[in-house]
């Protein structure tokens, strides 16, 4: 199996949505062929970072592969906009012909989770992909539990206030007081989380 052949069962696994970004129209028709030949879906092709961000907004592509030096927005600048525009995570590698150090640092912070110096081949680029692809899942997975976490602590939080208001105006022991939400939850077919804010809600109304 040739190098060629892993990129498109690696690609056509994973078809994603990629956004190019590359001043220099020969590069990104270049890339766009490799893509395209790995079994990538390239959604658009920018010219500039202003045109990468605009473009972002307009694909919403999985990722992008955007060049550091580009006219009117810098690659870096234009990855700052993206993430701060995007409700979503949207894993970038950075490719430029400049290998240096203090552009690596300045990538940080700002989704990129790749860099690649040209010229860049498939054997380079379709690893690159799928490792921050596989990077950029994880995250989301990650985010996702903390968010899941916070919602339950919150449910949790308004569930005791709750409970403590019945206790305290019905003189029930908190067993009871939960029994009776837990009943009032099934009738009403609501999340004891809305409940427990109906209940608080009532209760400030009524103090």
């Amino acid at each position: 199996m040739t190098r060629e052949d892993t990129g498109r069962k690696l690609g056509s696994k994973n078809p994603l949505r990629i956004l190019l970004a590359d001043d220099d129209k020969a590069v990104a028709d270049g890339f766009r062929n490799i893509l395209q030949d790995a079994g990538y879906n390239v959604v658009a092709v920018a010219y500039n970072g202003v045109e990468a961000v605009e473009k972002t907004a307009e694909f919403n592509p999985n990722m992008i592969l955007m060049d550091i030096k580009m006219p009117l927005l810098d690659g870096l600048e234009a990855a700052r906009a993206i993430n701060k525009q995007s409700g979503a995570f949207i894993p970038i590698i950075l490719v430029t012909a400049y290998a240096e150090r203090r552009l690596v640092e300045r990538a940080k912070g700002r989704g990129i989770l790749g860099y690649l110096v040209k010229p860049v081949h498939l054997d380079d680029l379709v690893p690159a992909i799928e490792m921050a692809w596989s990077i950029a899942q994880t995250i989301s997975a990650l985010e996702g539990v903390v968010e899941n976490l916070s919602e339950q602590l919150e449910a949790r939080k308004l569930v005791e206030k709750a409970k403590g208001i019945l206790m305290k105006h019905l003189s029930v022991d908190e067993e009871t007081a939960l029994r009776m939400m837990q009943k009032e939850s099934r009738r009403q077919s609501i999340k004891m989380k809305e409940l427990a804010r109906a209940i608080i809600a009532s209760h400030s109304v009524l103090s």
